[in-house]
């Protein structure tokens, strides 16, 4: 089996973006499922279908948490930083007025879904809750996941298989293109 790029499936996929039968859509807050003895276990059944599945997927919240300009310091070259500056621009919104803030893809969407939500410290996952905190929406990470829970909405599509490895990898590149996910924004490089 070889992975290779199939142009017509990825401009599909990129155009529908996020509201056709091509993408699915979560409201974070379904991912609540709070006990007495654990006030924040998630519900992980709405997105079981994902499990051990490849696919991409964006974290979109409200335009009105970014309505403001919000600065965010990237890391740079070696231990450099780098001040960034950004705010929703209209042109960059989905047609309900969202934000979308962070593209991934992944082998195991399921997996990556979770780390999107645990407080690990060695989390590699952690993208949208370290630019939350990072832009001052949210005070630390903890808070920031609960602020995910709150507001975000979790745009996903499976495209499972070694051989959709690249349409993957070119479809999370043009979606950080096109609405400029400032939470994707590296410097390092």
């Amino acid at each position: 089996m070889f992975a290779i790029l199939q142009p017509e499936l990825i401009h599909r996929i990129v155009e529908s973006f996020p509201f056709s039968g091509e993408w699915q859509r979560l409201r974070c807050a379904d991912l609540r499922a709070p006990t007495t003895g654990k006030p924040d276990a998630r519900n992980w059944s709405p997105l079981t279908a994902t499990g051990s599945k490849g696919g991409v997927y964006a974290f979109l919240f409200p335009k009105c948490h970014f309505d403001q300009p919000r600065k965010i310091v990237l890391d740079g070259p070696g231990q450099s930083k780098i001040p960034f500056k950004f705010t929703a621009i209209a042109n960059l919104l989905t047609t309900d007025e969202q934000v979308v803030v962070y593209v991934g893809r992944a082998a195991n969407l399921l997996q990556r879904f979770q780390w999107h939500f645990s407080l690990a410290e060695r989390n590699t996952g952690a993208q949208v809750q370290n630019g939350l905190v990072k832009c001052r929406l949210c005070p630390r990470r903890k808070q920031a996941v609960s602020f995910m829970l709150d507001h975000a909405t979790i745009a996903f599509r499976i495209l499972n298989g070694i051989e959709h490895a690249a349409n993957r990898d070119i479809i999370e590149i043009s979606l950080c293109a096109k609405f400029m996910s400032p939470f994707n924004i590296k410097s390092e490089r």
